[in-house]
């Protein structure tokens, strides 16, 4: 991008400038927002508010039932929770006829529409305490001002009706409490009397003496006192067990632990426990158990077990004392009465009996009369101080102007920064210039990018029926050969052209081509380029040079061996191992293939020949040099593909034989950092660069490039040309129109045409930009994430047969004259190739493969596979598992990984180059 001071008056010229894209963005942001605030007008929604104030009760049953239900502590934020809680959304959904009323709540929670009904009414209602009165207002929202209105008072009423059954509640238990222990008693006496009447009928017998009558009066009050003071410490004794089980089981309201027998302080302690359950069950029909007042309500509640366990511990020593003391008494009354007749003795412990009844018979007659006079004066808590009035306006008004307005402002903000943004693109045309400025040398050529689903459509449309993907992808890599006519390949003639006119001024006939990381697509660039030459009439060798990840034989589809480093051993002479038309022909392209554009018969191929482990040294031999010189004097260019500069020493160590150096950068692969690094390691080897191809360029980065931009709409020239063409590939192939959008207009047209075509590509460009926006935003298209950028060096997948041949050790060959860096030594050793693999399973079903491979990298393996096309066998699909240096690391991850258990059969692999695949 060009680096350059900008200062207010520049801006203001960019808004002038792109004052028209500001204004449609306005008009269609505001427009748009126009639309959008109609067709999302909100439902009316009406608001209805009732309010109900708790004040306490100032009777005296009153001031005793909040004595002992400690409701001083009940704060109105609580109330304000229980007013929504479950129970009573779902007495107001019976009260309103919305569910049965005399549908049991249990069937109410097992309907799924029944409980949709509560939640909805639930939703509805919002409660807040108004200041810091005592008074609750119920508000209600809902699309109808009638049922809000009717809610809101259903919610009031049921909520005061609730709130005075459970003030009155204690009391009416123990109504019903009395009243049926007064039904027992009373039959007990009954039976007790009738007893005595029988005995005396059949015995005859009227009274005893009076001394016998004396001590039959002490042993009743005695037994009457132990019976009491037996059936007190059994009730004490339960109520203790069940509280030290509570640790066990958490406590609920339903949880009793009242005992009448027991003390007063403890009957406190009682009634506040039963108190704070209650609050607690409020707050968790709201609230979750880790609500702070409900940590702080069971943390008071434990204290309270605590402080009951004491007084029923304290109160059980004391009964057991008087029990024994009882106890004893009675054994020595029992002693005295014996003397008494057997008779009159069964008549006093009948009449003893009559008499327990009929104390105990007076006691609870007395409590029950109690209980009803405390039932009769009913406490009310809760009044309705306003009622719910229908509401006759909404409370969400659609808000149509201050969306426009705010829509408008949004368009003047985007306006400008989409002027900005396209000012900065049609300013942004340094690329060229940085990298030459950087790196001090010309850029040769620029390779734009190119989607490869493009282009194999592309070649799918020239190769009618049924295509090997196989054959597909190999062809689209040789793009100048199989698509001559598309705009790659023209990018590849122009990278030729100028490569000549440098290779004329600088006596320049042998160069390698390489990158300062893998990925960047140099071997793509120089096979393309290779042909591109061809073509032209000169007679190419091209040289695959690198000798560790090589894939010009796989692009052509000959064998790998034999090749350059066969030559450099002095296994064969160079002449023997070049490949021309003869070998492609017996490869694996066809006759139809090979005859689709003339030149093929002029390019000569040298492969990389078998995979050494010590290629940097091989690279630094004095043979390569020789070779080097042979066919210099023998083609008219000679082009050599090597590996990364970064990754390995082999690039700077050829370049610095050759005539000169091409450094492909693909635009945006790397950073500056690692781009001057690979100049710097090849000017330290003294190696000539001849310039840089820039390659996976896109269209949109830079104006001086806009004409690439066709490819989007065709690849061919002419009648084709015509053909592939989209409506808006012919708008936009007006003159003018595109360049208006980057602002390339003459001052002339400016004044003359201010209703101009260009101006209708802005405006029609800004229209799809905004509207794509929007739909990308809502989800509505997705764009392809998987886009290769222009013909990266992926290796083809290579036929992989069973008798794969060992890796050959060869010698060191004698070095040159000069010495190697240090530093070259050490990145040669950190790129030394692993040769190991792990063979899983070989199948010839592809989709089969493709699930191991799947399940397998789900595992977190490195699994792949690839197609071996086996002699007498057919294709076959095998499946791999990473990738180690030597055979023990493989067996070593096998057992660990226990691969051998799962995938029986499963082996170490050695291959003479790093296994690849998909």
């Amino acid at each position: 991008m060009a680096q350059y001071d900008i200062n207010l008056r520049d801006y203001w010229r960019v808004i002038k400038k792109r004052k028209f894209i500001i204004v449609f963005t306005v008009l269609a942001m505001g427009l748009f927002s126009l639309i959008f605030a109609i067709m999302g007008k909100p439902v009316p929604l009406y608001r209805a508010s009732a309010s109900v104030k708790i004040e306490k009760t100032g009777s005296v049953t009153g001031l005793y039932i909040q004595a002992i239900s400690w409701s001083q502590t009940d704060d109105m934020e609580t109330q304000a929770a229980v007013i929504k809680s479950y129970l009573i959304m779902e007495r107001v959904a019976k009260k309103l006829g919305m569910i049965p009323a005399d549908l049991p709540s249990e069937k109410v929670r097992a309907n799924s529409r029944y409980l949709g009904i509560i939640l909805n009414l639930k939703n509805m209602v919002e409660t807040q305490q108004e200041g810091y009165s005592n008074i609750i207002n119920i508000t209600v929202t809902s699309e109808d001002p009638v049922f809000a209105q009717r809610l809101a008072n259903a919610i009031a009423h049921v909520y005061k009706e609730e709130r005075t059954r459970d003030l009155n509640k204690r009391t009416i238990e123990a109504r019903r409490f009395i009243e049926n222990q007064l039904k027992i008693i009373k039959k007990r006496l009954k039976n007790s009397e009738e007893r005595v009447r029988n005995f005396r009928e059949n015995n005859k017998l009227v009274s005893l003496s009076a001394q016998t009558s004396t001590m039959l009066g002490q042993i009743a009050k005695i037994q009457t006192a132990y019976d009491r003071a037996v059936a007190d410490y059994k009730k004490i004794r339960e109520i203790k067990k069940l509280l030290e089980r509570t640790g066990e089981k958490p406590l609920t309201s339903k949880t009793s632990f009242y005992i009448k027998e027991a003390s007063t302080l403890y009957k406190n302690l009682n009634d506040k426990i039963v108190q704070l359950m209650l609050r607690r069950d409020s707050l968790l029909l709201t609230y979750t158990k880790d609500f702070p007042q409900v940590v702080e309500i069971n943390r008071q509640i434990r204290e309270i077990v605590r402080s009951m366990k004491a007084q029923l511990s304290s109160q059980e020593k004391v009964l057991r004392e008087n029990i024994k003391s009882l106890k004893k008494k009675l054994n020595e009354m029992d002693e005295q009465i014996k003397l008494i007749p057997e008779k009159g003795l069964e008549l006093a412990r009948l009449e003893r009996q009559v008499k327990v009844n009929m104390e105990v018979y007076s006691l609870l007659e007395k409590k029950y009369q109690e209980s009803l006079i405390k039932e009769a004066e009913k406490i009310e808590e809760v009044k309705i101080v306003k009622p719910a009035l229908e509401p006759a306006i909404p409370i969400n008004p659609p808000k149509t102007k201050a969306t426009a307005v705010v829509g408008i402002l949004i368009g003047l903000i985007l306006g400008i920064v989409f002027a900005f943004i396209i000012e900065t693109f049609d300013t942004s045309i340094g690329a060229i210039e940085e990298v030459e400025d950087l790196l001090a040398v010309p850029v040769l050529g620029v390779i734009p990018h190119v989607s490869i689903q493009e282009i194999k459509a592309t070649l799918k449309e020239e190769y009618p029926g049924d295509i090997d993907e196989e054959i597909v992808n190999r062809n689209a890599r040789l793009v100048t050969h199989f698509a001559p006519k598309t705009v790659l390949a023209e990018s590849f003639r122009a990278l030729r052209t100028n490569l000549s006119f440098t290779s004329l001024e600088n006596d320049i006939k042998t160069a390698v081509f390489t990158s300062s990381s893998p990925g960047e697509g140099k071997t793509s660039v120089v096979v393309n380029l290779a042909i591109a030459m061809a073509q032209s009439g000169n007679k190419v060798l091209l040289v695959d040079g690198d000798l560790r990840k090589p894939i010009i034989s796989r692009m052509f589809g000959f064998d790998q061996a034999p090749g350059l480093a066969d030559v450099i051993l002095g296994d064969y002479e160079w002449r023997k191992v070049v490949r021309n038309i003869t070998d492609v022909m017996m490869g694996k392209m066809s006759m139809d293939d090979i005859m689709k554009t003339p030149g093929i018969d002029n390019l000569n191929i040298i492969t990389s020949g078998t995979i050494p482990p010590n290629p940097a040294e091989l690279i630094n031999s004095k043979t390569i040099g020789e070779f080097i010189k042979d066919v210099r004097s023998q083609y008219d260019m000679v082009l050599m593909d090597s590996p990364p500069v970064l990754a390995a020493t082999d690039a700077a160590i050829l370049g610095s034989r050759v005539d000169g150096v091409v450094l492909v950068y693909q635009v945006g692969k790397i950073s500056r950092g690692a781009l001057r690094r690979s100049k710097a390691q090849l000017d330290n080897v003294r190696a000539k660069i001849t310039g840089v191809v820039l390659n996976g360029l896109k269209a949109e980065v830079s104006p001086d490039f806009t004409d690439y931009d066709y490819y989007k709409y065709y690849y061919a020239y002419g009648e084709k040309e015509k053909k592939r063409k989209s409506f808006w590939g012919r708008i936009f192939s007006i003159p003018g129109l595109a360049a208006g959008v980057f602002g390339k207009r003459s001052e002339k047209e400016k004044d003359n045409k201010r209703f101009s075509i260009s101006k209708m590509g802005i405006l029609l460009v800004a229209v799809l930009f905004l509207i794509v926006g929007i739909l990308y935003q809502a989800n509505y298209i997705k764009f392809p994430r998987y886009v290769i950028s222009s013909f990266k060096g992926k290796p083809h997948n290579a036929s992989v047969d069973d008798n794969i041949a060992k890796v050959k050790i060869v010698p060191m060959p004698p070095p040159a004259g000069k010495t190697e860096p240090e530093n070259l030594k050490d990145a040669e050793q950190a790129t030394k190739a692993k040769t190991y693999t792990i063979q899983v399973i070989a199948r010839r079903d592809l989709e089969s493969v493709k699930r191991v491979v799947k399940d397998l990298k789900e595992k977190g393996m490195d699994a792949h596979w690839a197609r071996a096309d086996i002699e007498g066998r057919g294709v076959w699909y095998r499946v791999f598992i990473g990738h180690f240096a030597d055979r023990e690391d493989a067996v070593r991850y096998m057992t660990e990984k226990g691969i051998e258990k799962s995938y029986p059969g499963s082996w170490v692999l050695e291959t003479p180059f790093p296994a690849s695949g998909n």
